[in-house]
Protein backbone atom coordinates (compact mmCIF):
# COMPACT_ATOMS: atom_id res chain seq x y z
CA UNK A 1 0.00 0.00 0.00
CA UNK A 2 2.66 2.30 0.85
CA UNK A 3 4.62 1.49 -2.18
CA UNK A 4 1.69 2.27 -4.46
CA UNK A 5 1.49 5.73 -3.05
CA UNK A 6 5.09 6.50 -3.18
CA UNK A 7 4.88 5.70 -6.69
CA UNK A 8 1.70 8.03 -7.72
CA UNK A 9 3.55 10.73 -5.82
CA UNK A 10 6.74 10.13 -6.90
CA UNK A 11 5.23 10.21 -10.76
CA UNK A 12 3.05 13.61 -9.65
CA UNK A 13 6.50 15.29 -8.72
CA UNK A 14 8.47 13.65 -11.57
CA UNK A 15 5.57 14.48 -14.07
CA UNK A 16 3.43 16.83 -13.10
CA UNK A 17 5.40 19.19 -11.20
CA UNK A 18 7.24 21.02 -13.57
CA UNK A 19 4.42 22.01 -15.48
CA UNK A 20 2.75 24.21 -12.63
CA UNK A 21 3.61 27.67 -11.35
CA UNK A 22 6.60 27.59 -8.92
CA UNK A 23 6.71 29.72 -5.57
CA UNK A 24 8.62 32.91 -6.15
CA UNK A 25 11.95 33.58 -4.34
CA UNK A 26 14.62 31.41 -3.15
CA UNK A 27 13.84 28.83 -0.68
CA UNK A 28 16.55 25.71 -0.91
CA UNK A 29 20.26 26.39 -0.68
CA UNK A 30 22.15 24.88 -1.77
CA UNK A 31 20.80 24.38 -5.22
CA UNK A 32 19.80 20.66 -6.00
CA UNK A 33 21.92 19.18 -8.04
CA UNK A 34 20.28 15.17 -8.67
CA UNK A 35 18.48 14.03 -11.46
CA UNK A 36 15.74 16.85 -11.95
CA UNK A 37 12.94 14.81 -11.39
CA UNK A 38 13.83 14.37 -7.80
CA UNK A 39 13.81 18.02 -7.63
CA UNK A 40 10.71 19.07 -6.21
CA UNK A 41 11.62 16.70 -2.56
CA UNK A 42 14.49 18.92 -1.28
CA UNK A 43 12.83 21.91 0.02
CA UNK A 44 12.78 24.56 2.51
CA UNK A 45 14.70 22.67 5.51
CA UNK A 46 16.01 20.08 3.32
CA UNK A 47 19.21 23.17 2.67
CA UNK A 48 19.81 22.70 6.23
CA UNK A 49 20.20 18.69 6.00
CA UNK A 50 22.22 18.98 3.23
CA UNK A 51 24.94 21.50 5.01
CA UNK A 52 24.56 19.38 8.20
CA UNK A 53 25.47 16.09 6.25
CA UNK A 54 27.83 17.34 4.15
CA UNK A 55 29.57 20.11 6.32
CA UNK A 56 28.94 18.99 9.99
CA UNK A 57 27.34 22.10 12.37
CA UNK A 58 27.90 25.81 12.92
CA UNK A 59 26.40 27.95 14.67
CA UNK A 60 26.33 31.71 15.39
CA UNK A 61 24.23 32.99 18.30
CA UNK A 62 20.93 35.38 17.16
CA UNK A 63 21.57 34.28 13.16
CA UNK A 64 19.61 31.09 11.52
CA UNK A 65 21.97 28.49 12.77
CA UNK A 66 21.70 24.50 11.77
CA UNK A 67 21.84 23.61 15.54
CA UNK A 68 18.63 24.26 15.17
CA UNK A 69 18.15 20.73 13.40
CA UNK A 70 18.90 17.75 15.70
CA UNK A 71 21.49 14.79 14.43
CA UNK A 72 20.06 12.10 13.93
CA UNK A 73 18.59 12.12 10.72
CA UNK A 74 21.42 14.02 9.28
CA UNK A 75 23.57 11.22 10.16
CA UNK A 76 21.91 8.94 9.06
CA UNK A 77 21.57 10.60 5.09
CA UNK A 78 25.51 11.04 5.60
CA UNK A 79 26.00 7.28 5.63
CA UNK A 80 23.70 7.31 2.96
CA UNK A 81 26.28 8.47 0.83
CA UNK A 82 28.03 5.33 0.29
CA UNK A 83 25.26 4.42 -1.86
CA UNK A 84 23.87 7.67 -3.56
CA UNK A 85 27.08 10.29 -4.09
CA UNK A 86 24.11 13.14 -4.21
CA UNK A 87 23.64 14.47 -0.67
CA UNK A 88 19.82 15.59 -1.61
CA UNK A 89 19.19 11.96 -3.08
CA UNK A 90 20.74 10.25 0.33
CA UNK A 91 17.97 11.92 2.28
CA UNK A 92 15.48 10.92 -0.01
CA UNK A 93 16.19 7.42 -0.01
CA UNK A 94 16.45 7.49 3.79
CA UNK A 95 13.41 9.19 4.34
CA UNK A 96 11.15 6.65 1.74
CA UNK A 97 13.07 3.72 3.51
CA UNK A 98 12.00 4.93 7.07
CA UNK A 99 8.53 5.99 5.51
CA UNK A 100 8.41 2.01 4.64
CA UNK A 101 9.33 1.11 7.82
CA UNK A 102 6.73 3.58 9.10
CA UNK A 103 3.94 1.81 7.20
CA UNK A 104 5.24 -1.18 8.38
CA UNK A 105 5.31 -0.53 12.41
CA UNK A 106 2.16 0.93 12.20
CA UNK A 107 0.52 -1.69 10.46
CA UNK A 108 1.68 -4.35 13.36
CA UNK A 109 0.37 -1.80 16.24
CA UNK A 110 -2.99 -1.20 14.63
CA UNK A 111 -3.77 -4.97 13.65
CA UNK A 112 -3.08 -5.67 17.61
CA UNK A 113 -5.45 -3.48 18.78
CA UNK A 114 -8.01 -2.99 16.49
CA UNK A 115 -10.50 -5.07 14.57
CA UNK A 116 -9.23 -5.76 10.68
CA UNK A 117 -11.91 -3.27 9.21
CA UNK A 118 -10.82 -0.54 11.48
CA UNK A 119 -7.04 -1.18 11.74
CA UNK A 120 -6.82 -0.82 7.28
CA UNK A 121 -9.62 2.32 7.71
CA UNK A 122 -6.44 3.60 10.24
CA UNK A 123 -4.04 2.85 7.86
CA UNK A 124 -5.70 3.88 4.99
CA UNK A 125 -6.35 7.48 7.23
CA UNK A 126 -2.61 8.09 7.52
CA UNK A 127 -0.96 6.80 4.42
CA UNK A 128 -3.36 9.25 2.78
CA UNK A 129 -3.27 12.32 5.42
CA UNK A 130 -3.18 15.19 3.10
CA UNK A 131 0.64 15.68 4.66
CA UNK A 132 1.93 12.74 5.08
CA UNK A 133 3.79 13.38 2.02
CA UNK A 134 6.23 14.13 4.08
CA UNK A 135 7.41 9.98 4.81
CA UNK A 136 7.46 9.31 1.43
CA UNK A 137 10.37 11.36 0.38
CA UNK A 138 10.72 14.87 1.59
CA UNK A 139 14.11 16.09 2.92
CA UNK A 140 12.95 16.19 6.28
CA UNK A 141 13.18 13.74 9.39
CA UNK A 142 9.76 13.50 10.05
CA UNK A 143 10.01 9.78 8.70
CA UNK A 144 12.82 8.40 10.80
CA UNK A 145 11.31 10.27 13.87
CA UNK A 146 8.57 8.34 13.31
CA UNK A 147 9.61 5.03 12.37
CA UNK A 148 12.17 5.34 15.69
CA UNK A 149 9.13 5.95 18.57
CA UNK A 150 7.02 3.28 16.72
CA UNK A 151 9.58 1.22 16.95
CA UNK A 152 10.26 1.88 20.52
CA UNK A 153 6.54 1.28 21.58
CA UNK A 154 6.31 -1.86 19.78
CA UNK A 155 9.55 -3.40 21.59
CA UNK A 156 8.22 -1.90 25.06
CA UNK A 157 4.91 -3.97 24.07
CA UNK A 158 7.14 -7.57 23.39
CA UNK A 159 8.37 -6.55 27.15
CA UNK A 160 12.13 -5.35 25.71
CA UNK A 161 12.26 -2.26 27.66
CA UNK A 162 16.26 -2.00 26.86
CA UNK A 163 15.63 -2.05 23.31
CA UNK A 164 12.80 0.23 23.49
CA UNK A 165 14.79 3.03 24.92
CA UNK A 166 17.92 2.05 22.73
CA UNK A 167 15.13 3.00 19.78
CA UNK A 168 13.65 5.83 21.88
CA UNK A 169 16.94 7.58 21.88
CA UNK A 170 16.84 7.91 18.15
CA UNK A 171 14.12 9.88 18.31
CA UNK A 172 14.96 12.02 20.90
CA UNK A 173 17.87 12.69 18.81
CA UNK A 174 16.06 13.01 15.97
CA UNK A 175 13.42 15.81 16.62
CA UNK A 176 13.12 18.34 20.05
CA UNK A 177 9.27 16.79 21.39
CA UNK A 178 11.11 13.20 21.05
CA UNK A 179 11.11 14.13 24.92
CA UNK A 180 7.07 13.03 24.83
CA UNK A 181 8.16 9.88 24.25
CA UNK A 182 10.22 9.09 27.65
CA UNK A 183 7.08 10.27 29.21
CA UNK A 184 5.25 7.94 26.86
CA UNK A 185 7.19 4.98 27.34
CA UNK A 186 7.19 5.35 31.06
CA UNK A 187 3.85 6.07 31.47
CA UNK A 188 3.09 2.86 29.47
CA UNK A 189 5.62 0.64 31.27
CA UNK A 190 4.03 1.14 34.61
CA UNK A 191 0.45 0.58 32.85
CA UNK A 192 1.52 -2.73 31.55
CA UNK A 193 2.36 -3.70 35.11
CA UNK A 194 -0.76 -2.67 36.22
CA UNK A 195 1.26 -0.08 38.64
CA UNK A 196 -0.91 2.92 37.52
CA UNK A 197 -4.46 3.20 38.92
CA UNK A 198 -7.34 5.01 38.56
CA UNK A 199 -9.31 5.74 41.28
CA UNK A 200 -12.52 8.13 39.28
CA UNK A 201 -10.23 11.49 38.45
CA UNK A 202 -7.14 10.53 40.31
CA UNK A 203 -4.44 8.62 39.14
CA UNK A 204 -2.47 6.83 41.71
CA UNK A 205 1.18 4.84 40.98
CA UNK A 206 1.54 1.28 42.83
CA UNK A 207 5.72 1.05 42.60
CA UNK A 208 5.71 -1.57 44.24
CA UNK A 209 4.36 -3.77 41.05
CA UNK A 210 7.38 -1.86 38.94
CA UNK A 211 10.74 -3.67 38.15
CA UNK A 212 13.56 -2.45 37.68
CA UNK A 213 13.90 -3.40 34.11
CA UNK A 214 11.14 -1.39 32.74
CA UNK A 215 13.77 1.95 33.90
CA UNK A 216 15.28 0.90 30.25
CA UNK A 217 12.83 2.85 28.69
CA UNK A 218 14.27 6.20 30.63
CA UNK A 219 17.48 5.03 28.19
CA UNK A 220 15.54 6.91 25.40
CA UNK A 221 16.30 10.74 26.80
CA UNK A 222 19.94 10.02 26.14
CA UNK A 223 19.40 10.74 22.19
CA UNK A 224 18.72 14.42 23.93
CA UNK A 225 21.42 14.37 26.58
CA UNK A 226 24.38 12.94 23.91
CA UNK A 227 23.00 16.28 21.73
CA UNK A 228 23.31 18.43 24.74
CA UNK A 229 26.62 17.67 25.40
CA UNK A 230 27.60 17.49 21.86
CA UNK A 231 26.44 21.30 21.84
CA UNK A 232 27.77 22.15 25.25
CA UNK A 233 31.61 21.03 24.37
CA UNK A 234 31.43 22.30 20.20
CA UNK A 235 29.83 25.49 21.17
CA UNK A 236 29.56 25.84 24.78
CA UNK A 237 26.31 25.96 24.86
CA UNK A 238 24.25 23.16 25.86
CA UNK A 239 20.64 24.48 24.68
CA UNK A 240 21.91 26.04 21.55
CA UNK A 241 19.11 24.72 18.99
CA UNK A 242 16.92 26.44 21.77
CA UNK A 243 19.12 29.72 21.49
CA UNK A 244 19.11 29.47 16.96
CA UNK A 245 15.53 28.55 17.13
CA UNK A 246 14.75 32.28 18.08
CA UNK A 247 16.41 33.52 14.53
CA UNK A 248 13.17 31.97 13.19
CA UNK A 249 11.16 33.95 16.02
CA UNK A 250 10.10 30.39 17.43
CA UNK A 251 11.55 30.88 20.96
CA UNK A 252 8.94 30.10 24.25
CA UNK A 253 6.98 32.61 26.16
CA UNK A 254 3.23 34.59 26.22
CA UNK A 255 3.56 35.53 22.57
CA UNK A 256 4.40 32.70 20.66
CA UNK A 257 2.37 30.84 23.63
CA UNK A 258 -1.12 32.86 23.12
CA UNK A 259 -0.76 32.74 19.25
CA UNK A 260 -0.02 36.78 19.15
CA UNK A 261 1.24 36.17 15.79
CA UNK A 262 -1.43 33.89 14.60
CA UNK A 263 -4.12 36.80 15.16
CA UNK A 264 -1.65 38.70 12.97
CA UNK A 265 -0.89 36.42 10.36
CA UNK A 266 -5.28 35.83 9.96
CA UNK A 267 -5.49 39.47 9.30
CA UNK A 268 -3.05 39.42 6.07
CA UNK A 269 -4.23 36.64 4.77
CA UNK A 270 -5.55 37.94 1.70
CA UNK A 271 -7.26 35.05 -0.91
CA UNK A 272 -8.92 31.70 -0.50
CA UNK A 273 -5.95 29.62 -1.26
CA UNK A 274 -4.21 31.38 1.52
CA UNK A 275 -6.49 31.40 4.10
CA UNK A 276 -6.83 26.87 3.29
CA UNK A 277 -3.37 26.24 3.42
CA UNK A 278 -2.84 29.05 6.75
CA UNK A 279 -6.10 27.39 8.75
CA UNK A 280 -5.46 23.55 8.11
CA UNK A 281 -3.12 23.66 10.81
CA UNK A 282 -5.25 24.95 13.34
CA UNK A 283 -8.52 23.36 11.91
CA UNK A 284 -6.36 19.68 11.77
CA UNK A 285 -5.07 20.39 15.39
CA UNK A 286 -8.30 21.18 17.32
CA UNK A 287 -9.76 17.88 15.88
CA UNK A 288 -6.98 15.96 16.76
CA UNK A 289 -7.24 17.46 20.18
CA UNK A 290 -10.75 16.14 20.22
CA UNK A 291 -10.09 12.46 19.63
CA UNK A 292 -7.44 13.12 22.47
CA UNK A 293 -9.69 11.70 25.31
CA UNK A 294 -10.67 8.68 22.78
CA UNK A 295 -7.43 7.61 22.89
CA UNK A 296 -7.15 7.17 26.47
CA UNK A 297 -10.32 5.12 27.08
CA UNK A 298 -9.34 2.70 23.95
CA UNK A 299 -5.41 3.26 24.78
CA UNK A 300 -5.33 3.75 27.92
CA UNK A 301 -2.74 6.36 29.91
CA UNK A 302 0.49 5.37 28.45
CA UNK A 303 -0.74 6.33 24.71
CA UNK A 304 -2.99 8.94 25.77
CA UNK A 305 -0.07 10.91 28.09
CA UNK A 306 1.85 10.79 24.67
CA UNK A 307 -0.78 11.44 22.22
CA UNK A 308 -1.69 14.63 24.65
CA UNK A 309 1.80 16.30 25.66
CA UNK A 310 2.51 15.96 21.93
CA UNK A 311 -0.21 17.55 20.06
CA UNK A 312 -0.50 20.02 23.67
CA UNK A 313 3.27 20.81 23.43
CA UNK A 314 4.15 20.80 19.68
CA UNK A 315 0.91 23.75 19.95
CA UNK A 316 2.25 25.81 22.67
CA UNK A 317 5.88 25.51 21.12
CA UNK A 318 4.20 27.42 17.78
CA UNK A 319 3.69 30.82 17.02
CA UNK A 320 0.85 30.64 14.62
CA UNK A 321 0.05 26.47 14.28
CA UNK A 322 1.74 26.53 11.39
CA UNK A 323 3.46 23.32 10.87
CA UNK A 324 0.97 21.54 13.07
CA UNK A 325 -0.35 19.49 10.10
CA UNK A 326 2.74 17.88 10.01
CA UNK A 327 3.61 17.23 13.57
CA UNK A 328 0.38 15.14 14.16
CA UNK A 329 2.10 12.87 11.88
CA UNK A 330 3.44 11.31 15.23
CA UNK A 331 0.23 11.33 17.42
CA UNK A 332 -0.32 7.76 15.56
CA UNK A 333 -3.15 7.01 18.32
CA UNK A 334 -5.38 9.64 16.73
CA UNK A 335 -5.27 8.17 13.34
CA UNK A 336 -6.76 4.96 15.27
CA UNK A 337 -9.19 5.95 16.66
CA UNK A 338 -9.92 7.71 13.68
CA UNK A 339 -10.16 4.40 11.73
CA UNK A 340 -12.64 3.00 14.06
CA UNK A 341 -14.80 5.64 13.52
CA UNK A 342 -14.15 5.20 10.22
CA UNK A 343 -15.04 1.71 10.29
CA UNK A 344 -18.28 2.19 12.09
CA UNK A 345 -18.83 5.02 9.78
CA UNK A 346 -18.68 3.78 5.93
CA UNK A 347 -20.58 6.54 4.52
CA UNK A 348 -17.84 9.04 5.55
CA UNK A 349 -15.72 6.80 4.93
CA UNK A 350 -16.34 6.48 1.33
CA UNK A 351 -15.57 10.50 1.44
CA UNK A 352 -13.15 11.57 3.80
CA UNK A 353 -10.45 8.67 2.30
CA UNK A 354 -10.58 9.61 -1.55
CA UNK A 355 -11.08 13.24 -0.47
CA UNK A 356 -8.11 12.48 2.20
CA UNK A 357 -5.72 10.77 -1.05
CA UNK A 358 -6.57 13.98 -4.13
CA UNK A 359 -5.42 16.25 -1.09
CA UNK A 360 -1.93 14.18 -0.23
CA UNK A 361 -1.59 14.54 -4.46
CA UNK A 362 -2.46 18.31 -4.15
CA UNK A 363 -0.07 19.02 -1.53
CA UNK A 364 2.58 17.00 -2.90
CA UNK A 365 2.57 18.84 -6.40
CA UNK A 366 2.06 22.53 -4.49
CA UNK A 367 5.07 21.50 -2.13
CA UNK A 368 7.52 20.72 -5.05
CA UNK A 369 7.14 23.62 -6.74
CA UNK A 370 8.31 25.49 -3.61
CA UNK A 371 5.41 26.98 -1.22
CA UNK A 372 6.56 26.70 2.51
CA UNK A 373 3.01 23.94 3.70
CA UNK A 374 4.49 22.93 7.05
Amino acid sequence: MFLGIATVLFLVMGLARPHLPEASGPHLAPAFTGPSWLAGWAQWDSGWYHEIASKGYSFVAGEQSSVAFFPAYPLVVRGAQVVADDTYVAGILVTLLAGIAVAALLAVWLRSRLSPPAAWAALLAFLLYPYAFYLYGVVYADALFIAALLGAFLLLEMDRPLLAGLAGAVATAARPLGVVLVVGLAVRALERRGAIRLTGRRIGVDWSRARRADAGVLVAGLGLVGWCLYLWVRFDDPFAFATAQSAWHQGAGPETWLKFQFFRDVADLSSPRAWILFMAHPVLTVAAACLVPRVFRRFGPGYGVYTALLIGLSALSTKNFFGMARYLLAAFPVFAVLGELLAERPGFRRVLLPASGVGLVVLTAVFGTGYYLS
